[in-house]
């Protein structure tokens, strides 16, 4: 059956947010007198990592109590103060999901980024008009939503069938997201996520950059 949707994650797999990302970790870090390991830095994976675990990474340790105010650093920092410069779609992106649009396909991004910062980008880089809409765990009045359930809401949303949706992504939650709700998944292996892992789980496929992507969906749109 054709694809008529395509979910995308986010982080590491529409955009490369990883240097804002960093510069908003480090800045909270330094705020609480201390700053991130170089080696630590070097590796992108550590961004699928909780606020807390990267707090746990800073030298000189702070004080445990600080957590909180760290936390919330981090957060309004990202949302509210950095400007995204660092911030772009993976080269061959946009083009893609023109080409697919003018098919036909919906596009919708499924992501855990905070609703705030997602439509802060998406404003400030002009991409909303890329998307027929986005979910992210704090979009829905309530309890946060895992990746599984906000797929789940878009599917029930659109009226759109399993057979016919596909989610691509960079993490092994990605896949497993995917899984629980019966639909496709191209896992991507050039983002912020474990490849081993991502491959490990058996995606209905695996792409290793934007062009591979285009390759499967040629044949389903």
């Amino acid at each position: 059956m054709k694809y008529e949707m395509i979910l995308w994650d986010f982080d590491g797999t529409l955009a490369d947010t990883g240097k804002d990302v960093w510069n908003s970790l480090e800045y909270a870090a330094a705020k609480c007198g201390g700053q991130l390991p170089k080696e630590f830095k070097s590796d992108d994976s550590n961004l699928g990592k909780t606020v807390k675990d990267v707090f746990l990474q800073i030298y000189p340790a702070p004080k445990e109590e600080q957590y909180e105010w760290y936390e919330e650093l981090v957060r309004v920092h990202y949302r509210t103060v950095c400007e995204y410069q660092h911030t772009y779609l993976y080269p061959g992106i946009r083009r893609l999901i023109r080409e697919t649009r003018e098919a036909g396909v919906r596009h919708y991004i499924v992501t855990m980024k905070a609703e705030e910062a997602l439509e802060r980008i998406l404003e400030k880089k002009g991409w909303a008009e890329l998307f027929d809409g986005w979910i992210s765990p704090d979009s829905l009045p309530g309890e946060e939503r895992t990746k599984g359930e906000m797929i789940a809401q878009v599917l029930k949303e659109t009226g759109i069938q399993t057979s016919a949706c596909v989610y691509i992504g960079d993490t092994w939650s990605d896949v497993k997201a995917a899984d629980e709700n019966g639909i496709d998944c191209i896992g991507v292996t050039y983002g912020d996520g474990d490849a081993k892992a991502v491959c490990s789980l058996k995606p209905r496929y695996c792409a290793e950059n934007v062009t591979e992507i285009r390759r499967i969906l040629k044949e389903r749109v």
